[in-house]
């Protein structure tokens, strides 16, 4: 049985975690922080509409610091942290396993991470400490309705993975048309531990459309400090104010991607529909005063730093890129 490494005991990170873990092919390290305590003794709850109740998952082990998991050759090294590369970057997160004393094999890294351009910096960091080999990076497009309240993860429905290995070609629209056998044993890896998974193509396309979302709920919800059941919910304040101005933020959003040359069938020109429609639906059984909030809204009720330069800034560079209006 190999060795799996990942960082970050958010959300996010519980609901994986359990999924490698499940799959019994592989020892699965943690790092964790803010947590440490509650995942070393076994104390975090997974409430999951896809999993059940789960209250005694523990992985095989669980360390406070990246450096102290720099002790052994991981096949994959999956990364859940926040993406925040103006204050702390991904390469600065995975120093002791870039650091040339590092001496394992470098793992296949695995992104789990919110927002556009997150690999570039690792990218870079690896073409630098080892120019002969291709960095393997296996970016993601998460979906997945979670939320931490103590040491509880709330996940209240199928999470989805759209992943596909990360072939920088100068811009957000490259494509990657093999599947390599890295890739094709990650997925066979989540597909075992009952994770749902598809692998696609033009893997940028598929985070566009997960961004798109985050930039029409998650910065509304951000703004008015409102969880999204709430207008949802509220016929009148939805229909009239709500979803118009949503959809046209959306409609801005969505023509970058259709500068970025994104296939129809990739992304669709009615994506910001889709994308309402998409999230109506899934909150149509939630009681209207739901405090299930993203964790966006979370981080910035806490005084934490959030994900704006990968969510919205990154779309606000290509957009002036490509000289492509985007007021809102």
């Amino acid at each position: 049985m190999e060795d799996a490494l990942l960082i970050g005991y958010g959300a996010i990170g519980v609901v994986y975690s359990y999924i490698i873990q499940q799959s019994g092919r592989a020892r699965l390290t943690v790092v964790a922080r803010s947590n440490f305590d509650a995942a070393k003794q076994g104390g975090i709850v997974l409430n999951s509409g896809q999993f059940g109740k789960i209250t005694d998952f523990r992985p095989h082990r669980v360390l406070s610091s990246v450096g102290e998991a720099a002790d052994r050759a991981y096949k994959y090294v999956f990364i859940a942290t926040k993406a925040l590369p103006d204050v702390l970057p991904t390469s600065k997160i995975l120093e002791p396993l870039l650091a040339l004393s590092y001496e394992f094999p470098q793992p296949t890294y695995v992104l789990l991470q919110n927002g556009l351009g997150v690999e570039n910096d690792l990218y870079k960091k690896l073409l630098e400490r080892d120019g002969s080999t291709p960095p393997q990076i296996i970016t993601c497009a998460v979906n997945c309705i979670s939320m931490t309240v103590g040491n509880v993860v709330e996940h209240k429905a199928r999470t989805t993975l759209e992943a596909g290995l990360y072939i920088p070609h100068g811009s957000v629209t490259s494509l990657d048309r093999t599947i390599p056998a890295n890739v094709e044993a990650f997925r066979s890896l989540m597909e075992a531990g009952g994770g749902d998974i598809r692998l696609v193509e033009n893997v940028q396309a598929a985070k566009f459309k997960k961004n798109l979302w985050n930039i029409m709920f998650t910065t509304f919800s951000c703004l008015t400090r409102v969880p999204l059941a709430f207008y949802v919910k509220t016929p009148d304040l939805w229909d009239d104010k709500v979803m118009p101005l949503l959809l046209e933020t959306g409609t801005e959003v969505a023509a970058v991607g259709r500068a970025l040359r994104f296939s129809e069938a990739d992304f669709p020109s009615n994506v910001a529909e889709e994308t309402i429609a998409f999230s109506v639906e899934t909150m149509k059984d939630w009681d209207i005063n739901s405090n299930h909030k993203v964790s966006t809204h979370l981080d910035i009720e806490a005084g934490k730093p959030f994900e704006v330069e990968v969510i919205v800034g990154e779309v606000v560079r290509l957009g002036k890129a490509l000289r492509v209006s985007i007021p809102r």
